[in-house]
């Protein structure tokens, strides 16, 4: 049996058991499984440590152990290392090596939806370990990103993490959440990577009332449950288009799956497992 599972805390509301479960049914893979595994802080080094002794080929990592983990693994990738974060383990001859699928997985749902970022403005609300991911995706994909975030040093922060982690001087600002108002007119693109707005708080926004959303603008966020936020439904009566996090969640695991088993992820599969699972 090839063991794969979710290590976080809380995990129970994943969706990636029965995502992933569903996909290796639907290629006859039937000596995988993944599974749940629950990891409270202090005992992440000594879960690591007995992955493979358990017969786990790799695992995924969520939060709140995406940055944590890295100082446990025996290698990680250079794109992990300049999101900082790790959301895919690998384990291959007795070592660990950690990847970040969330870059390309939010790409590529950006690219499933007909999205261009090549020159345009993009917005990113947050700074914490998927926003890395969301800016470095954007900013090597051509766009001009501008970094809005409670705290202004974790912005700061994170444009430095992101350049230094990618050769090329990307086109990177930060905001305080006070100029909105001034550099919303001109967004193309604007990325909700923050929980506000997540179930239970379901009335909340990341996004302030009195500030209009442009009724050009593509509006992403990263949340999934519940399918349509509070954020997207502002988009939509400003005349924004609004996309929902599920479609990254799906790429982001499609991507996993396919570094763990080698084998092209059955997406499709993989999207109506998640939307079976939300409802």
């Amino acid at each position: 049996m090839k063991r794969l599972g979710i290590i976080g805390w809380p995990v129970e509301h994943s969706l990636s058991p029965a995502m992933h479960n569903t996909a290796f049914a639907a290629l006859g893979l039937t000596d995988w499984h993944y599974e749940l595994l629950p990891t409270p802080k202090e005992e992440l080094a000594t879960r690591i440590e007995n992955l493979m002794g358990e017969g786990f080929v790799g695992a995924n990592v969520t939060v709140p152990h995406k940055q944590a983990v890295m100082p446990l693994l025996h290698n990680i990738t250079l794109a992990a290392r300049g999101i900082g974060a790790v959301n895919t383990i690998l384990i291959e001859e007795g070592r660990t090596e950690g990847y970040n699928t969330d870059s390309p997985g939010f790409m590529l749902d950006l690219a499933a939806q007909g999205v261009e970022v090549a020159g345009k403005q993009a917005i990113v609300l947050g700074a914490g370990g998927s926003a890395h991911a969301v800016v470095l995706g954007l900013a090597n994909g051509g766009a001009h990103v501008t970094v809005v975030a409670r705290r202004d040093n974790a912005a700061w922060e994170l444009r430095n993490n992101v350049r230094r982690g990618v050769s090329k001087q990307l086109e990177i600002d930060v905001q305080s959440q006070s100029a909105l108002a001034k550099i919303a007119p001109t967004a193309d693109v604007i990325v909700n990577t923050t929980p506000v707005g997540m179930w239970p708080k379901v009335d909340e926004s990341p996004w302030p009332a009195n500030v209009p959303i442009p009724s050009g603008a593509v509006v992403y966020d990263l949340i999934y449950r519940p399918i349509e936020t509070t954020f997207m439904q502002q988009a939509v009566a400003a005349g924004a288009r609004a996309i929902g996090g599920l479609g990254m969640l799906v790429y982001q695991g499609a991507a996993a799956f396919e570094l763990w088993t080698g084998q092209q992820a059955p997406v499709e599969v993989m999207r109506a497992a998640a939307l079976a699972a939300l409802k």
